[in-house]
């Protein structure tokens, strides 16, 4: 089979739905014909005109990029600024442009998961995993083929997916009930109609309380044993991480429990706390946060990119995975705009 961007887009999708994008975010296909077939991606953090050159060198149909090169509407597109000479060079190249942002920052194994495995944490789940996305389906049907219908539940990612025979009826009926999150249930609610298990029958769907375990933001995992002191955790983070220098606040004496948020993730300082880590990686984090009234807990500030640059890999990784008949590259640019002066302490100025 050809591979089409569509195919790309699918995929994705359905590792990290755009329905779990914040608000202010823009998802997805942003630039190319859904239908235009691939033989190369380029997976990168940001877009940037050497990342379009390496692109074009390396003859890549398609980017995926996590930072989309498009937020608001644009009402020209034209070479008289960097946004423009990007867009206009895609477009007259065949190169289309996937984006994955907040979405990918909130997916299982997604942003966070990778920050955190790169920093050698284990055991990972969800920092604050309150999306009320959750509903429980129930479907009712006169199709006695359980293991088909488990099956097609299962594809999408349901959880206690169970079934009963409906006693009382003249037909045998029997009733299937899951959990799902609400990004699936119309794709799932089209596949029951097409197979035409919808015929005799009815699908209703519920809200829950209980949270999903495939959607939120940030993660918390462990080191093995009696972890290690503040210094050498530090060193890990700058090693793992390759910084030349990170900031920080607070005071630990060993750390064990770590939680950890790809990009800006300041906001859930008090989610790691209550969870009881006593490091908080992230970045982006302003003056008067780095103020805490908590003892024994470590703020680390790894900057921005440092923080996000290990997905373009897994990026990779999994698009490689995937679509074996593809070649799929990741880039060599740097694309951190930020810079660091170290200045040499053992220089003599008079010399």
């Amino acid at each position: 089979m050809n591979i089409q961007v569509r195919h790309i887009s699918t995929f994705l999708h359905q590792w990290a739905p755009p329905s779990t994008k914040l608000d202010y975010d823009n998802v997805g296909l942003l630039v190319g014909d859904p239908n235009q077939e691939i033989s190369r991606i380029l997976t990168c953090l940001d877009v940037t005109l050497d990342i379009v050159e390496e692109a074009i060198q390396n003859d890549c149909d398609l980017i995926v990029a996590h930072h989309p090169l498009i937020f608001k509407s644009i009402d020209r597109i034209n070479p008289t600024n960097e946004q423009g000479k990007i867009i206009f060079k895609l477009i007259k190249n065949d190169i289309a442009l996937i984006a994955a942002h907040t979405n990918l920052d909130a997916a299982l194994d997604g942003v966070s998961f990778v920050l955190g495995q790169q920093l050698g944490l284990e055991n990972l789940k969800f920092l604050d995993n309150s999306y009320n996305i959750s509903r429980k389906i129930v479907l009712t049907t006169n199709h006695s083929d359980s293991d088909s219908v488990l099956k097609l539940l299962n594809y999408y990612s349901a959880e206690q997916a169970h079934y009963y025979k409906v006693e009382g009826k003249k037909e045998d009926q029997f009733t299937y009930e899951a959990i799902i999150d609400e990004h699936h249930v119309s794709d799932l609610e089209k596949e029951l109609e097409k197979n035409g298990l919808l015929h005799q029958g009815n699908f209703q769907v519920m809200e829950v309380a209980s949270p999903s375990k495939n959607v939120g933001m940030g993660v918390v995992g462990f080191y093995r044993d009696q972890g290690m002191t503040q210094q050498d955790f530090l060193d890990l983070v700058a090693d793992a991480l390759n910084v030349k220098a990170v900031r920080y606040s607070g005071s630990v004496d060993r750390i064990k429990k770590v939680a950890v948020c790809g990009g800006a993730g300041v906001s859930l300082a008090r989610n790691a706390i209550g969870e009881g880590a006593q490091a908080f990686v992230t970045s982006d984090i302003k003056y008067h946060d780095y103020f805490t009234d908590t003892e024994n807990f470590l703020l680390v500030d790894v900057g921005h990119y440092e923080s996000e640059v290990p997905m373009v890999a897994a990026l990779q990784q999994e698009l490689s995975e995937a679509f074996e008949q593809l070649e799929v590259l990741e880039t060599n640019v740097v694309t951190n705009p930020m810079q660091v002066h170290i200045p040499d302490v053992n220089q003599n100025p008079q010399e």
